[in-house]
């Protein structure tokens, strides 16, 4: 009963992986997909729209403002009703409707300052939306690579156990007719055992980075992801490549991230010529249209309304002279605000340029390493093909002919490793020297 409920149980999760949908992506399919998805991206679409909305309000601060009042109103007991120009002792009912408009003709410029320094700020919202990209581009670069350079150890790996299990037949079969010997076929088990165990392991790693490339795309749905292998056949980009001034110049020129600190830069300057336009005087007009009635006044409501109708204009100034100091607080945190804020320009510029060095020294040196990786390939393969030769004639032994073996599959491996290490630094040193 038991065994038939296993079955059950192994056979219904067999149906359900057959079921599995699959989706092949690009690189460039894979880019696209986790940039759509990205919550932080979404973030930072948001706070920019927020900023826009900040930007437009600075704009309107040139513009007049408009207000409307009105109220009805019931008086008890004795005052001097202005409407009817009398003192009134009776229940006095009374409305004042009025429209007015007032402008700030001079503030120092401090609207000004303040439309400068949201203009920034949206930069700075812009390119930092800019530079999440960059980044969400750059992990799933490295991520995709690290699955195809999964793939390529898996598919050496298989080739090679396929390969021992041949050799094994092969002596097996020698030793059924007398002329091979036992410890051979056991050294092939042994070694097929040990491939075995490593194959294991290159599929962990390969699920495991598989399962890290489907989080950043965010494929929650149960979807099994495979990846599309790049084309090699331009051999050139893995050995050409700009000299370094000219990589670091065109990185440092379109940095969205140094771009962002930049713009927050020029907007703290901006905020501290805001706030030490409040330590000067302010200069506004005010105009208006008003009209009233009170129950004390002979006539109608409408001939009321009509007849006692009045308008304004006037001219305002503030001075400031004492507000406990906190203009000047405002100040000195500003201050230290902007000297933080070029700290930040300065700190970006330091991580661009240490950030480039690194992806530049690991290009070269994967370049450097692809072209001995190629050429020693080459030689152990062909050392290889000429001891599997003698091996399999008798004129050689076992651990020869093995070792022979192992130091092809390590020259392969390292040749696919620099050659995924040269793609890798290199599409990602072209996403910051603004070739996306």
């Amino acid at each position: 009963m038991m065994r038939k409920f296993i079955f059950g149980i192994l056979f219904f999760s067999g149906i359900t992986l057959l079921a599995q949908d699959t989706k092949e992506l690009t690189l460039e399919e894979c880019i696209d997909l986790a940039v759509n998805r990205n919550l932080r991206i979404k973030q930072s679409q948001n706070n920019l729209i927020a900023a826009e909305s900040n930007k437009r309000q600075a704009m309107f601060n040139f513009l007049p403002d408009l207000n409307a009042n009105a109220g009805y109103f019931v008086r008890e007991g004795s005052f001097f009703d202005n409407s009817s120009g009398q003192f009134a002792t009776a229940t006095t009912r009374s409305s004042r409707p009025e429209i007015s408009s007032n402008l700030t003709i001079f503030n120092a410029f401090a609207n000004h300052h303040l439309l400068n320094r949201r203009a920034h700020e949206y930069n700075s919202n812009l390119y930092r939306l800019e530079d999440s990209k960059i980044v969400i581009k750059a992990n799933v670069i490295r991520s995709y690579l690290s699955v195809l350079v999964d793939i390529e150890n898996l598919r050496v790996s298989n080739e090679r156990m396929e390969f021992l299990e041949s050799q094994l037949d092969r002596e097996k079969k020698r030793v059924s007719v007398g002329v091979g010997n036992l410890e051979t076929v056991y050294n092939f088990q042994s070694q097929i055992a040990t491939e075995r165990l490593n194959n294991v392991n290159l599929e962990n790693q390969y699920q495991t980075d598989l399962l890290s490339l489907s989080q950043l795309l965010q494929m929650n749905d149960g979807t099994e992801l495979k990846v599309v292998p790049l084309d090699f056949e331009n051999m050139q980009i893995l050995t050409e490549f700009d000299s370094y001034n000219v990589v670091l110049e065109e990185v440092l020129n379109n940095s969205f991230q140094l771009k962002s600190a930049t713009a927050s830069k020029k907007a703290t300057r901006a905020q501290l010529s805001q706030v030490k336009a409040d330590r000067y005087p302010s200069v506004g007009m005010g105009v208006g249209y008003g009209t009233q009635y009170s129950s004390n006044n002979s006539g109608d409501v409408s001939s009321q309304f009509e007849n006692l109708n009045y308008s304004f204009i006037g001219a305002s100034i503030q001075i400031p002279i004492f507000n406990r100091y906190s203009t000047q607080n405002r100040i000195e945190t500003t201050k230290i605000a902007f000297q933080n804020a070029k700290i930040a320009e300065d700190q970006a510029v330091l991580d661009v340029t240490n950030s480039t060095q690194q992806d530049y020294l690991a290009l070269r040196a994967a370049q450097t390493s692809y072209v001995t990786a190629q050429e020693n390939f080459e030689a152990l393969n062909q050392t290889f093909e000429f001891i599997k030769k003698r091996f399999e004639t008798g004129n050689t032994d076992f651990y020869s002919y093995l070792e022979s073996l192992n130091n092809k599959n390590r020259a392969e491996a390292q040749l696919i490793n620099a050659k995924y290490t040269i793609v890798l630094r290199k599409r990602i040193l072209d996403l910051y020297r603004g070739n996306n």
